[in-house]
């Protein structure tokens, strides 16, 4: 029996805003360092798209001009969540039914025609993963941690 001259260190409180920043730190790690690495790149050209998609879709929802400012920031906080979930969205997006339609499809016409179209799609599907990236991009992280998956294409593994 413990004797009441005892004190009890209580564990420290943990700062959920540290907590949170840990955890979005170690989202990358379930990702192929070399897969992630490579996605960075598409953002290049995801971005300025994705926040003008997101400008559209946003400035809609708030069309008074009072609160336009208000609009533009919200797109703009949109596109950086797009930004930080876009590998974890395109990993979603090649397994989805939608990623796997768009890249089995079979193209007829010329040569450049059916180049053109292929292009088309690899742009449409980066398009795609960019602008669902705030629902896609934690559904998947979500779904990695609790199967402790490394998410990453077949290239990356071996």
């Amino acid at each position: 029996m413990p004797s009441n001259n005892q004190q009890y260190v209580q564990p420290p409180k943990q700062n959920k805003v540290k907590s949170a920043t840990t955890q979005l730190r170690g989202a990358y790690q379930y990702l192929q360092p070399s897969y992630w690495k490579r996605k960075i790149w598409h953002l290049l050209f995801v971005f300025p798209i994705v926040l003008m998609i997101d400008e559209v879709i946003v400035g809609g929802l708030f069309s008074t001009s009072p609160l336009l400012p208000v609009a533009v920031i919200v797109a703009l906080a949109l596109a950086v969540v797009s930004a930080y979930f876009y590998p974890f969205s395109l990993y979603w997006y090649k397994g989805s039914f939608i990623g796997r339609v768009l890249n089995g499809m079979f193209y007829f016409g010329g040569f450049w025609a059916v180049i053109g179209k292929i292009i088309a799609t690899i742009v449409g599907g980066c398009l795609i993963a960019g602008v669902l990236a705030p629902i896609a991009g934690p559904l998947t992280l979500k779904k990695a941690r609790k199967n402790n998956w490394v998410l990453g294409e077949d290239k990356d593994f071996d």
